[in-house]
Formats: structure tokens, C-alpha cells, sequence
């Protein structure tokens, strides 16, 4: 416990103390949390559905990418389709650059041409707690 006290504070002298190290470890592991320690991220869930034999290359951040989607709320409902609403044509866009969800420039890193995925994206990566319209609710959404 001194030990990790020592690291955080950067005060040696404290850690002959043993009595005070725990009550000083969880305030200074207090004061780090309110100071701006951050959680850890929610993570997309990939599975890959279809990958080509030969791969080439994969995409980066910063690849302009063109991909067909469709995407589903957690209880099944299609919200959208780049199949069949708008203009009926794939979206382009450049991954990492905040153009799409954080979900899709997380997950559709490292993917192949022809390649298809499942992407669960949970809220923190997608709409947030407020959603978006009427339909996309702060729920998991899943997209392929």
C-alpha cells in the first residue's frame, strides 16, 4: 500500500508511515478521480461476418472509406439503411475524423475491401444518453 502512495504522491517520506497509507491512499485516489481520472471507454463488439481471402491493406484512421450499412436498435428495429432510405447509395466518409459515431471510426478499423462486420455500439459510443429523433433511443445499437 506505501508503495502505491509513493507512486501516486511522488512524497517518499510517507511511505514509513504505514498507519497513514491506506487513509492517504484512498484520498489521494479520491483526489485523482475527481481531478480528472476518467472511466474507461465503452468498446464496440466486432464480429467479423464475411472476410475476404486476400486482404491488402486494412483501413486507418484517416482512409476515406465507402460503406453500405444498415443499422438496428437493440430489440431488432431497423432505424436505418444506406439500402434503402435516402439515396439508396453508400456513405463515404473519413474514418477517425469524427464525420460518423465514435463506434463506426472505432470499429471499422483494420477492416479489408469487400469485408462485412457486425458492429454492437453501445450508447456512449453512438447517440449518447439523449438519442437522436424519435426512434434511435439511448440503447445499444447494432450495425452492419
Amino acid at each position: 500500500m506505501c508503495f502505491l502512495l509513493c507512486i501516486l504522491t511522488g512524497n517518499t517520506g510517507m511511505c514509513s508511515q504505514c498507519g497513514e497509507c491506506g487513509i492517504l491512499l484512498f484520498v489521494s485516489s479520491l483526489f485523482v478521480f475527481i481531478n480528472g481520472g476518467k472511466l474507461p471507454e465503452a468498446e464496440v463488439k466486432i464480429t467479423v461476418l464475411h472476410k475476404p481471402f486476400l486482404c491488402h491493406r486494412k483501413s486507418k484512421y484517416g482512409d476515406i472509406l465507402l460503406v453500405h450499412h444498415d443499422g438496428y436498435l437493440s430489440n431488432g428495429t431497423k432505424f436505418h439503411s444506406s439500402y434503402t432510405q435516402g439515396d439508396k447509395q453508400p456513405v463515404w466518409f473519413t474514418l477517425g475524423i469524427k464525420e460518423v459515431i465514435k463506434g463506426w471510426d472505432k470499429g471499422l478499423q483494420g477492416m479489408c475491401v469487400g469485408e462485412k462486420r457486425r458492429l454492437i455500439v453501445p450508447p456512449a459510443l453512438a447517440y449518447g444518453k439523449e438519442g437522436k429523433g424519435m426512434l434511435v433511443a439511448p440503447t445499444p445499437a447494432w450495425h452492419q
